[in-house]
């Protein structure tokens, strides 16, 4: 028999912010909860722009202020660019219809992922680090969890694995979306031109047509920024180039971004990544519940994944706690949530739809003519996605998440 390494009311695999933020989050309810993490943090992560709605569950778990006072680069906007044109148009957070969250942080991960995890630590949460997770056993009075060294019981796991799907993996789940099939070339540098209305803002550039792709620019308070070229994998096939000849083929290429990279000195190895728009068919099972990445992964162009995961931590805690409430533990008790994050999910993935395959980046440039557009895109730019007053949510997400520029001219005046 395998030994024991412990017993807890809930089990977390994975210690990313999803999974810290959940620890928090079960641990002020008084719950005894471990985090199982396969890597010694730090560790690199993608996913360096946060949005202002993670702000308020940071200041729930009491970690904003250690995050303020880590001096993380603030960002107060965003700004798209049409690479062709140079047509481009800045999002303040502080214009949308909630005027209640007007900034985020743009973060290295490596040292932020290991804030929050020390966090959670220092709340209470067992963390066993550096330490896999193998395999998952529900029975009707509990859960079990084998390690390497041995086994955890819980009454629930939470699966916050992130892309490595823990269990979306073991259970063929895991569905790549077939139309968001996309490799990104990336990598940090020094001396980068940033955003001359505010340097702390993150900048997105649209090249092409929709088998193209993006380039984003990141930058950190050290001095150094993010810079990464996202593309449609055929394009990327079809070049016949290395990572690290397309990246530097499309920054000289781009008329918006070459220009700011003249300077730029890499540090460090240029990374990539592939085919990362995925979902799961259930988020939800018996004692189980996966959060943020590890039941779904969006394309990365408005940088929605830190923020999904810890909206959906919020979200799990409060499933769980209610599951603890009744004593029912069963896949049923769990639908309510997993109902909820995919309507946030969906409400992304219509506007990063949008963003790709209709014209909406040219509305997005030109939107300061119609100011209730332009609120209503900022605010789902900062996270706000469950705003039932954000007629815009309520239209990319109807008629199949069609657009069309008339129509959408007409509803938003």
């Amino acid at each position: 028999m395998s030994k024991v390494l412990g017993e807890f009311d809930v089990a977390i695999v994975g210690g990313g912010p999803g999974g810290s933020t959940l620890a928090s989050l079960l641990r002020r309810q008084g719950r005894s909860v471990c985090i199982v993490e396969r890597d010694p943090f730090p560790r690199f992560r993608i996913g360096e722009s946060l949005l202002p709605f993670s702000m308020d569950t940071f200041q729930r778990i009491g970690v904003l202020e250690k995050i303020r006072a880590a001096g993380y680069q603030v960002k107060h906007g965003a700004r798209f660019v049409v690479d062709e044109t140079l047509e481009e148009e800045c999002f303040w957070f502080r214009n949308g219809l909630d005027k209640d969250h007007p900034f985020a942080f743009q973060v290295q991960r490596a040292p932020f992922d290991k804030l929050l995890l020390d966090h959670a630590t220092e709340l209470g949460a067992k963390v066993y680090q550096p330490l896999a997770a193998l395999n998952l056993t529900v029975h009707e009075d509990g859960a079990e969890l084998d390690t390497p060294e041995g086994r955890i019981r819980a009454q629930v796991v939470a699966d916050v694995s992130g892309r490595w799907t823990f269990m979306s993996g073991r259970q063929n789940q895991r569905k790549i979306h077939p139309s968001h099939r996309k490799v990104t070339v990336f990598g940090h540098f020094r001396e980068v031109t940033r955003c001359e209305q505010d340097p702390g803002n993150i900048i997105i550039a649209r090249f092409g047509d929709t088998k193209m792709g993006w380039f984003w620019l990141i930058p950190f308070a050290d001095g150094t920024t993010s810079v990464g070229v996202v593309a449609d994998s055929e394009y990327f096939r079809a070049s016949g180039k290395t990572p690290a000849e397309f990246f530097g083929e499309s920054v000289r290429n781009s008329r918006s971004i070459g220009p700011r990279m003249i300077k730029a000195e890499r540090i460090g190895e240029l990374r990539t990544e592939a085919d990362f728009s995925y979902t799961s068919e259930r988020h939800v099972g018996d004692r189980l519940i996966k959060v943020g990445d590890a039941g779904a992964f969006i394309d990365p162009v408005f940088s929605s994944g830190v923020f999904l995961s810890v909206k959906a931590a919020e979200m799990a805690a409060e499933a769980i706690a209610g599951a603890f409430d009744t004593g029912d533990f069963s896949e049923k008790s769990f639908l309510g949530y997993e109902e909820r994050v995919r309507v946030g999910t969906k409400v992304f993935w219509a506007f990063i739809d949008a963003f790709y395959n209709k014209d909406f980046l040219k509305q997005m440039v030109t939107s300061r003519r119609r100011p209730l557009l332009q609120k209503s895109i900022t605010s789902l730019l900062a996270g706000d996605i469950y705003n039932e007053r954000n007629m815009l949510i309520a239209y990319l997400t109807g008629k199949d998440g069609a657009y069309a520029d008339a129509e959408l001219q007409s509803l938003m005046g």
